[in-house]
């Protein structure tokens, strides 16, 4: 039998070759501030995320009054969306900041790896929450057509809560499911009849040109 990925491992295949992510902090006035980062370390440990910034960003001081911040990455063409949740600070280490170091950082920090105001963001993940679909417009609608004809919702995508704190690696649904799909039902009807009405008006346009 094969043996079933843990929380860390299904997180890391996710956003794996997703580069840039949204990075969420809160701001002095206490709104939410986004901005794009791109991750440092494609292969994900299970325990750590890191990003190269300025020492002199805003970010850094939002970070010092609040620890907790939002990581989101997005894939339309993979149909994948993930939110991590976790506890952020700066990282000085010189080690780490060379061997996550890459050429590309030049156009970011010319003055490069040894560069005084350049950081490192090491997020700690708690948890992680992510949504999944099939990837193209044809897969949609048969995954439309398999979940009416075998009542399996959860056929149409897949919505899950990874934890990942202190060596617990579960995978839970989110408290807004009412199916044993994994999604409720209202939203997975309202998704799936979405796609299947842009099908059928594409088709119509399609059969009006020829």
């Amino acid at each position: 039998m094969a043996r079933k990925p843990t929380s860390a491992e299904q997180l890391a295949t996710l956003i794996e070759g997703i580069d840039i992510a949204m990075f969420t902090t809160v701001g002095p006035d206490g709104w939410l501030v986004s901005r794009p980062l791109s991750t440092q370390q494609a292969s994900f440990d299970g325990e750590r995320l890191w990003f190269f910034t300025e020492a002199d960003s805003p970010k850094i001081g939002e970070i010092r009054r609040k620890k907790k911040v939002n990581v989101a990455y997005a894939s339309k063409d993979s149909n994948v969306y993930v939110s991590v949740a976790g506890e952020a600070r700066i990282n000085r280490n010189r080690s780490k900041i060379e061997s996550l170091w890459s050429d590309a950082m030049k156009a970011f920090f010319p003055k490069g790896v040894n560069d005084p105001n350049l950081v490192l963001l090491e997020v700690e993940v708690r948890s992680a929450e992510y949504w999944t679909g099939p990837r193209t417009g044809i897969g949609k609608l048969l995954a439309f057509v398999a979940a009416r004809v075998t009542k399996k919702e959860e056929l149409m995508g897949e919505n899950r809560i990874l934890d990942l704190r202190d060596g617990t690696r579960k995978s839970v649904r989110p408290p807004s499911d009412k199916s044993k799909g994994g999604r409720s039902k209202s939203a997975t009807k309202k998704a799936a009849a979405g796609v299947f009405t842009r099908k059928r008006a594409t088709t119509r346009r399609t059969s009006t040109l020829h």
